[in-house]
């Protein structure tokens, strides 16, 4: 996740919805005071190539990290960490900051994020077959709702920009926040084959358990098969 002082932005960093991306991308406009988290050391490599701040303000005051990278997640010293909810953001940074700046998050369709979580978690053949990948019950990992949303399931953020429409969303919040256009670096984009289409990967049976597990975010963001 990110705090971005200077342009009163808070985003709140969710799963398979090219937010490593973005997180790259916008880290290069961050200055001194903002409020970076840790990311894999792949993508803190691919981000120091691209010019981005590193990892600052993360953790407890007066943690000295270990020789190698905090990772991203909870963890000793940690105090802001990768995927982050908003309601942990929120009562860190207080209510008074969170109401104040513009708060954003990323989304993408249930199917999309599977399928990208099953290409990631699974790299190289022989694969394991999508049936075993749904039944692990491991596809669950890119539910993003819980991130974004408070106890009683109200959107907490002010805008959610959908993959789909990834770079009109982010000149839309570069232009309102006084952002330079962002340029994306492709960070895990080579772990999903060339036309792997979630309609020729995805049977019925696993259809209809990502319609099942991820039915909240189906029903407010609209997205279907």
């Amino acid at each position: 996740m990110l705090v971005m002082h200077d342009y009163g932005l808070i985003v709140v960093r969710t799963r398979k919805t090219a937010s490593t991306s973005v997180e790259i991308a916008l880290s290069g406009h961050a200055g001194e005071r903002d409020i970076i988290t840790s990311l894999s050391p792949r993508d803190e490599a691919l981000r120091a190539a691209k010019g981005g701040r590193a990892p600052q303000h993360h953790l407890v005051p007066g943690h000295t990290p270990d020789k190698e990278p905090v990772p991203p997640g909870r963890g000793p010293g940690v105090r802001y960490y990768n995927h982050m909810p908003a309601r942990e953001i929120r009562q860190l940074l207080g209510a008074d900051t969170w109401d104040r700046y513009l708060t954003v998050c990323l989304e993408r369709s249930p199917f999309e994020k599977v399928v990208s979580l099953y290409f990631h978690r699974h790299r190289t053949e022989p694969r394991i077959h999508i049936e075993e990948f749904i039944e692990s019950g491991e596809f669950k990992d890119a539910f993003n709702w819980p991130l974004y949303t408070d106890t009683g399931g109200e959107v907490m953020v002010d805008v959610v920009i959908r993959h789909e429409r990834l770079q009109a969303g982010l000149d839309a919040l570069c232009a309102r926040v006084g952002l330079p256009a962002l340029v994306l670096p492709r960070a895990k984009s080579q772990f999903r084959p060339p036309g792997s289409d979630y309609h020729q990967v995805l049977t019925p049976a696993a259809r209809r358990a990502i319609e099942e597990a991820y039915a909240p975010e189906f029903a407010h963001h609209g997205y279907s098969w």
